[in-house]
C-alpha cells in the first residue's frame, strides 16, 4: 500500500485527532500520499472543534494491510495504539511523550520534542519546510495546543507552546484566545450524554509499571461538581472496566481546569494503599485529594513509576 494512513492513539483525545489531520496535511503538501484516521470515538471536545474548523472527521481505521505504510502521532507506545500495528511499517512519528516500546524495520522520519501538544512540534514542521498552514489546519492546531496545554497554563506548557499558539490563533482569525479557549473546555465538560462508561474511557491510557497493568482515565472539567455527583456510577464503571480489559488498577482522575487540581476516584483498597503513598495523599469521601497536580504526562505517570521504582 503506497498511501500512508495517518493516526493518534486509542481513546483520542484533541490533539490526537488534529495531528492526524494535519500530519495528512503536511504530507499531501509535499505531494505524499495520505490519510488520516481515528481509532476510537471523539469526545465533545473535538467534536467542536472539527465542526467550528469545518473539516471532514476522520473515518476509523478499522484494520491494516499488509505492508502499509503508517505515521503515527502523539503517540509511541504498542498499548496505546491500533492492535493491527504488527501488519504495517511505521514511516513517521512524531510525538511529545517519552519514548515507548514501538521499532520500525527500516528508518524512518522520528519527530520528538518535549512540549505542551503535539501540535505545537506539527507547527515546527510547516515552518521549516515553508508550508503555508490553511486557517482550517490553523483552527484546529489552536484548538490543540490549548486543549493539551490547558490554555498554556498547566504544567507540560513550554515556550514554543506560546510561540506556536500565538502563531496560529493568528493565522486562524481568532480574535479572543481566551473565549475560545473557553469554548472548547466548556464543550468538554459537557457529560450529560455520556454513559458512566464512556465519561471514564473518554481519554484513557494504559500503562505498565513494573509489571502491573494499570490504566489512567483523566477526566478534565470547568464543572467538577457535575463530574462529582456522578461519583458512585464513575466507581462502578471503573471497576467493570478494570475487569473488562484485564488491569491490574483502573485510576479515574478528575482534574478541575480552571482552579488547577486534581482528585483521584477512590477505588478498592489496595488501590486506594498505593496512590495514598505515592501521592502523600489520604482517602476522604471517596476522593483523593492530588493537590495541584493536573498533567498525567508530567505528573501522574512519573509520581507512580517512582513509586514502583522505589
Amino acid at each position: 500500500m503506497t498511501t500512508i494512513a495517518v493516526f493518534g492513539h486509542k481513546k483520542p483525545d484533541t490533539d490526537a485527532i488534529v495531528s492526524a489531520i494535519v500530519m495528512t496535511y503536511w504530507l499531501n503538501q509535499q505531494g505524499i500520499d495520505a490519510k488520516s484516521y481515528r481509532l476510537d470515538d471523539i469526545n465533545q471536545e473535538t467534536k467542536f472543534l472539527i465542526e467550528l474548523a469545518k473539516v471532514r472527521l476522520p473515518e476509523l481505521l478499522t484494520h491494516l494491510e499488509p505492508d502499509q505504510l503508517a505515521a503515527l502521532v502523539d503517540h509511541n507506545e504498542s498499548q496505546q495504539s491500533t492492535a493491527h500495528l504488527a501488519d504495517a511499517h511505521i514511516c513517521y512519528l512524531v510525538d511529545h511523550h517519552k519514548l515507548g516500546d514501538l521499532t520500525t524495520t527500516e528508518p524512518a522520519y522520528i519527530r520528538f520534542e518535549p512540549v505542551g501538544s503535539t501540535s505545537t512540534i506539527l507547527y515546527h514542521m510547516f515552518m521549516e519546510k515553508n508550508l503555508l498552514i490553511s486557517q482550517q489546519m490553523a483552527t484546529l492546531m489552536a484548538g490543540a495546543i490549548i486543549s493539551d496545554t490547558l490554555n498554556l497554563t498547566g504544567p507540560t506548557t513550554t515556550d514554543s507552546d506560546k510561540q506556536a499558539l500565538q502563531a496560529v490563533i493568528h493565522l486562524a482569525g481568532i480574535h479572543d484566545t481566551n473565549r475560545f479557549a473557553n469554548q472548547l473546555f466548556d464543550a468538554k465538560s459537557n457529560i450529560s450524554d455520556l454513559t458512566d462508561d464512556a465519561l471514564v474511557t473518554t481519554d484513557y491510557k494504559q500503562f505498565m509499571f513494573s509489571n502491573k497493568k494499570w490504566a489512567i482515565a483523566s477526566i478534565e472539567t470547568v464543572k467538577p461538581d457535575v463530574v462529582l455527583s456522578r461519583i458512585e456510577g464513575i466507581q462502578q464503571a471503573s471497576e467493570l472496566i478494570r475487569q473488562r480489559d484485564g488491569l491490574d488498577y483502573m485510576l479515574v482522575i478528575i482534574v478541575d481546569i480552571l482552579k488547577q487540581q486534581s482528585w483521584a476516584v477512590g477505588s478498592n483498597d489496595a488501590q486506594n494503599e498505593i496512590i495514598e503513598q505515592a501521592f502523600n495523599t489520604r482517602l476522604n469521601d471517596k476522593l483523593l485529594d492530588l493537590g495541584h497536580l493536573v498533567s498525567r504526562k508530567k505528573q501522574f505517570v512519573p509520581t507512580l513509576e517512582a513509586f514502583y521504582a522505589k
